[in-house]
């Protein structure tokens, strides 16, 4: 049970950065309409993704995630058709043998909302792409670093590694975009490359998730600042 709330809690605390995210690149009466959208995705993320993960989700539960996708059939953009497949892939992969990817998808999906978000608001910007890109390869990498933690878990630090040389490889985009993307690459690259052992008993849990909560919002902290940048100079 403690493990359940542990994962859904992190859930909580992407979809509240993720939205900041979004109200900070472009704030307008739009965004504050969707906060009670974003209150409703997480309601939903907490009664259904233990469903989803142990492959008991019923039709109520299908009528509910239904229910989420009202407001973007108003406020429609492509772009919300990116999260709407990783969530949906993150539901078929749970009929499969695999634990580990259905619970992978579905966090880089909420992630993947931001973009989408900040269409609806009012616009894209250059910069919200470097943004998108980093957010994203890192709460997937992020992820994967605390399935490899997991002394249950078979994640070997050779896939912990090959996954953030990936994201790195796909954030000299950002980098171009905008050179400052270098900074809150910095200390996920360090703590990727060397994570150290596996945990040893279930019970330091705990203690990885306030590092994670803190590394987190330092990666956010410094994305913020980006943002802010931006807007001040362009």
């Amino acid at each position: 049970m403690e493990n359940r709330r542990r994962r859904n809690d992190a859930a909580y605390f992407l979809i509240i950065l993720t939205y900041v995210f979004a109200v900070v690149s472009y704030p307008s009466l739009i965004s504050l309409i969707f906060l009670p959208v974003m209150i409703l995705h997480a309601f939903t993320i907490d009664l259904i993704l233990p469903k989803v993960l142990s492959r008991k989700i019923g039709a109520k539960d299908i009528a509910i995630l239904a229910v989420n996708t009202i407001p973007y059939i108003y406020f429609f953009t492509p772009l919300i058709l990116i999260p709407a497949l990783a969530f949906l892939l993150s539901i078929i992969l749970s009929y499969t043998k695999s634990k580990i990817l259905p619970q992978l998808i579905g966090t880089v999906g909420i992630s993947l909302l931001y973009l989408p978000l900040v269409q609806i608001f009012g616009g894209i910007n250059i910069v919200d792409i470097g943004v998108y890109l980093v957010w994203t390869t890192y709460t997937l990498t992020e992820a994967i670093y605390v399935e490899y933690k997991l002394p249950y878990r078979q994640v070997s630090i050779k896939q912990l590694r090959v996954s953030w040389l990936t994201s790195l490889l796909i954030n000299v985009i950002s980098i171009i975009i905008f050179p400052l993307f270098v900074l809150p690459l910095i200390e996920p690259t360090i703590r990727f490359m060397k994570p150290g052992e596996k945990l040893k008993v279930a019970s330091q849990i705990k203690e990885l998730g306030k590092k994670g909560l803190k590394r987190t919002i330092l990666v956010f902290s410094l994305l913020l600042a980006i943002i802010l940048i931006h807007l001040l100079i362009f």
